[in-house]
Order: structure tokens, then C-alpha cells, then sequence
């Protein structure tokens, strides 16, 4: 979990909120709570729609980029690829270019994303791992 900025929904004031990701029922989540020492609201969030755009980038500059590195070539690739194209939302084209990339860095997200990936891999008997990532937030995939 993070410390980032934001409103307080009920009096608009400024709040520190908690902000994390993780990972449940193959799918990322994402939290958000938060106290306001202005009005008292007090607020625990779990969603798991897409998380918006500007909390997975606080998330990205405070906890860093994470890499997933595909261990896996060949024939096993190919499943590989079918696994993250299903999990990405991933075009056929977009799909057939992270293969290229086995074995090797097919992926960097936030840690949270990066290992859901590895886990829906490993249920299937596939080699993966993950890493810090040296990569700058401008070129940071995102889930669809």
C-alpha cells in the first residue's frame, strides 16, 4: 500500500489515502481507505475494475516496475501466449508479439500485475519470473 493525495468525497477537503493492489481470484484488485481529520468520513474500498489511471501511477513511482520474464520457448511458448493473450485482453497480433520475446521480458506492470501473470502460468506448469525493472513509467504496459 501507498500514501497518495486525493479528496475527501463527502467535504472535498485534502486526505492522505492508502492505495494497494493485489491479487484474488486471478484477478487484480485494488484498495483505497482513508480518514478525514476535516469532516470525519472514513472510507474502505475494494474494487476490481480497471484501477484509475492516476492511482496505478502513483503505485508505479512509489513501489516501482516490475518485469515478468517468460523462462518458457517453443511449444511451450505457445501456451504461454494463449495464457496472456486470455489474461491481457491481448489482440492476436499483440499476442504473437510477446511469443517473439520468449523467453525473455514479455511484460512490465506494477508488482501486484506482474505476479498474476506469473501465478496463471505457474498453475499450468509454466516458467516464469519476476523482477524490479529498471523501465521509466512512459512505456509501462497496462492490462486491459
Amino acid at each position: 500500500m501507498v500514501l497518495i493525495d486525493g479528496l475527501c468525497r463527502n467535504c472535498d477537503k485534502d486526505v492522505q489515502m492508502l492505495v494497494g493492489q493485489s491479487v484474488f481470484e486471478k484477478k487484480v484488485v485494488w484498495h483505497l481507505c482513508y480518514d478525514c481529520h476535516h469532516c470525519g468520513e472514513a472510507i474502505e474500498l475494494d474494487d476490481n475494475d480497471a484501477m484509475p489511471n492516476k492511482m496505478r501511477e502513483e503505485i508505479l513511482v512509489k513501489e516501482g516496475t516490475w518485469n515478468l520474464i517468460v523462462l518458457e520457448k517453443e511449444q511451450r511458448a505457445t501456451v504461454v501466449t494463449k495464457i496472456l493473450r486470455e489474461a491481457m485482453s491481448l489482440s492476436l497480433a499483440e499476442a504473437m508479439k510477446l511469443k517473439k520475446k520468449m523467453p525473455g521480458s514479455v511484460f512490465i506492470g506494477t508488482k501486484s500485475e506482474t505476479n498474476r501473470l506469473k501465478q496463471l502460468l505457474a498453475a499450468e506448469g509454466l516458467k516464469a519470473e519476476i523482477g524490479r525493472s529498471v523501465t521509466t513509467i512512459g512505456v509501462v504496459d497496462r492490462i486491459g
